[in-house]
């Protein structure tokens, strides 16, 4: 039980590593400048695509160019915005034909690769909660509930990083074989894939904690209700009971059970043979005085003598 607990506290630093990792993932453009700046999903060569710059960046919120290690001519932030080359500087002579030509699967892998991180964030932040309890909490629900949450948080943070990577690795591609340089960001590739490994350890864990957690209060549940059944000791009315019903005999007859102290005892009336014609006879005999008794052959009495 100490190991299982452990354990789940430890996956459960796992689950706030990768919440913490998303939620960085998110912030990703959101300032030019400090630490932010380095969270790029692509960096390449836009030289010559009208009035792009030479080097160019991409965010999630926008696209800036850089020079000399700094961030300059940075677009218009907005939630999700698009990595399209022809949307975003305008089509060009000088801009590679899969751009063009495919413009909708780099427009549509981006916006919908950021949904599913924003997703994959919020079922995160859900299982912190049953990701605590159920280390401490006895119900069922708890672990089966983290168990869910986990489950539904790896799939959506499976989903964006495979939409991010397909995304931005066919664009640098599609630049180098145009002839011009290009990189993935690493950081943010860093970070997504290491949430994905992250949630996906959480989520097999929370699956088996909650299988062996299920089976564990099962088990405790069966011999709690097994011992209140059947105890150990009889009570004196049980005794009596079970004696009572048996019929069981000594020999002489059925045996009579020790009254239990403290307890009411019932009474029995024997009524004798006859149906009541005994007394009927000794109503119509004659009884005579006592000394008229006759002496018996050994000095004692006879009995009475009846006058018919």
């Amino acid at each position: 039980m100490i190991f299982k607990r452990f354990v789940n506290l430890l996956v459960f630093l796992f689950l706030l590593g990768a919440g913490l990792l998303t939620f960085f993932l998110i912030l990703s453009g959101g300032r030019e400048s400090g630490t932010l700046k380095n969270f790029y999903w692509l960096q390449a060569d836009t030289n010559g695509f009208n009035s792009a710059p030479s080097t160019t960046r991409w965010y999630n919120y926008n696209w800036c160019g850089y020079e000399d290690g700094q961030l300059a001519n940075c677009s218009s932030r907005a939630p999700a915005k698009p990595f399209s080359p022809r949307d975003n500087f305008g089509n060009s002579v000088n801009l590679p034909s899969s751009f063009r030509n495919n413009r909708d699967t780099y427009y549509y892998l981006s916006r919908v690769g950021w949904a599913m991180l924003l997703i994959s964030l919020f079922f995160i932040v859900l299982a912190l909660v049953p990701g605590f309890l159920a280390t401490f909490l006895p119900f069922k629900a708890v672990p089966v509930l983290y168990c869910v949450l986990s489950w539904l948080a790896f799939f959506f943070i499976i989903l964006a990083a495979c939409l991010y990577t397909g995304c931005y690795v066919k664009a640098r591609k599609t630049f180098r074989n145009s002839g011009r340089s290009a990189r993935l960001g690493p950081k943010n590739f860093a970070f997504i894939w290491t949430s994905v490994f992250l949630m996906l350890v959480n989520a097999i864990w929370s699956t088996i904690f909650s299988a062996t957690h299920k089976a564990h209060s099962t088990y405790s549940d069966h011999d709690m209700y097994a011992q209140y059944e059947s105890p150990s000791v009889d009570t004196g009315a049980q005794m009596e009971k079970s004696t009572y019903n048996s019929g069981a005999t000594d020999g002489a007859g059925p045996i009579t059970a020790a009254p239990v102290v403290g307890q009411p005892q019932p009474t029995t009336t024997t009524t004798p043979a006859g149906n009541g014609k005994f007394f009927q006879k000794l109503k119509t005999r004659k009884q005579v005085p006592s000394a008229e008794l006759e002496p018996a052959g050994d000095g004692g009495l006879a009995g009475p003598v009846t006058v018919r």
